[in-house]
């Protein structure tokens, strides 16, 4: 990534902010571990990311608009020595400069001064768009929440808007250069997951098989973006699961949904394997169920189709597959052992960004991963790729990992 990407991401947000508006993106903050000293890993707003390339928390950055033209300035702190003795060096407004192209740099002790004299100014703001995502709805009050009551107290007149729907129509379609940074997080996913697979064997628990993976990740600069589920027999059907403590036997299988960071970038995908190297008659039957599934979904994910739409069709071949197997008698049933969507799109986010009516945007990147999760028969199957939407149909950005159960088996010890 360079400062030239981040600028154009600047440019077309200005483009489609309102007049007489204001944007304000916060970086975020570094969140403490109880009572420690100690902080969790820091993780930047992505937005602020998208349109700065800086991955440094308490900073802010605030978009004006008037009369046509757009004006940007970053605010950041200023230099602590003390800080810079103990924890890190921090940035200074040049450095600052160099990584985002912002000509205008301040100190974050400005900002609400800038605010305040933009709000009185003879080009008066009427509008503020602050960032809220649904999920945050039962989550403490954010940065973005106690800036809205704050001007809401002081300046009642200011409408107080959501730049959601812009977010998500910029970050929905994926420029070249996150499609590359995206490519190399599934490429390290792919290595991964192939040398994790090679160590599995009948005893090895989740946990040990778990470390194998992110060691992996760690040895080439990178971490999982979420909680990587690895889970052995009947496990594998709870669908998040995350506990790791089981230790396989001769017949279990076990799924890998996991996943690579790359710049923010992220992979999502999921793989199940044999324990011992080969499929039981039963395993492999369901697998390539759910592997023709997978290709039917695949097949189906066009510019403008909804996730819905793919979803119907897997649900409808899952209804013909699972009766002929004995597992359902009734269409009905299928939600039973099938009960999640067919994807979600990934980017900066492991769930990114995606239109209301769950369309697939040209230049998007989606999963496909439909799944079959049987309890009763001591096993889930999931087989997860990433999807890049182009006006020429699907490709997959992850077709070099081994999808046929015999591919699956000869990867595998």
């Amino acid at each position: 990534m360079n400062r030239d990407f981040h600028s154009g991401n600047r440019e077309r947000f200005l483009q489609k902010l309102p007049d007489d508006s204001m944007a304000v993106f916060f970086s975020g903050v570094f969140l403490r571990d109880t009572n420690d000293q100690l902080v969790y890993p820091f993780s930047v707003d992505r937005n602020f990311y998208y349109f700065t390339g800086i991955d440094k928390d308490n900073m802010i950055l605030l978009f004006c608009k008037s009369a046509g033209k757009g004006q940007v300035l970053l605010f950041i702190p200023p230099v602590d020595e003390a800080y810079e003795k103990w924890q890190a060096r921090m940035m200074r407004p040049a450095d600052a400069r160099e990584v985002s192209g912002i000509d205008r740099v301040c100190y974050t002790y400005e900002f609400e001064k800038e605010l305040d004299n933009r709000l009185f100014s003879s080009a008066q703001t009427k509008r503020l768009f602050l960032y809220s995502n649904y999920a945050q709805l039962s989550e403490p009050q954010t940065l973005y929440s106690r800036l809205a009551e704050k001007m809401r107290r002081t300046y009642p007149t200011l409408e107080i808007l959501n730049p959601l729907p812009i977010l998500t129509e910029l970050r929905g379609t994926k420029e070249p250069e996150e499609i590359a940074q995206i490519q190399q997080a599934i490429d390290l996913t792919i290595r991964a997951l192939e040398h994790t697979a090679a160590l599995l064997k009948p005893g090895i628990t989740e946990y040990q098989i778990k470390a194998h993976y992110i060691h992996y990740l760690s040895m080439h600069g990178s971490a999982p973006r979420f909680r990587s589920v690895v889970a052995a027999g009947k496990n594998a059907a709870i669908l998040h699961y995350n506990e790791a403590s089981k230790t396989t036997e001769p017949d279990d299988m076990v799924l890998m949904d996991v996943g690579a960071t790359n710049h923010w970038y992220v992979s999502d995908l999921t793989r199940t394997f044999p324990v011992g190297g080969k499929f039981t008659d039963r395993q492999r039957e369901v697998y390539n169920i759910v592997l023709e599934a997978h290709d039917i979904g695949l097949a189906a994910m066009r510019v403008g189709t909804t996730e819905y739409a793919v979803n119907r069709e897997i649900k409808v071949f899952y209804g013909k597959a699972l009766k002929t197997i004995g597992l359902i008698r009734d269409d009905s049933e299928v939600e039973k052992y099938y009960f999640h969507g067919s994807g979600h799109p990934i980017g900066l986010d492991l769930h990114d960004y995606r239109p209301l009516d769950r369309t697939f945007p040209e230049n998007s990147v989606m999963t496909i991963e439909p799944g079959l999760y049987i309890p009763e028969w001591n096993m889930g199957i999931r087989i997860e790729d990433n999807i890049l939407i182009t006006k020429d149909g699907p490709v997959n950005l992850s077709q070099k990992l081994p999808r046929t159960a015999n591919d699956i088996e000869n990867i595998v010890g």
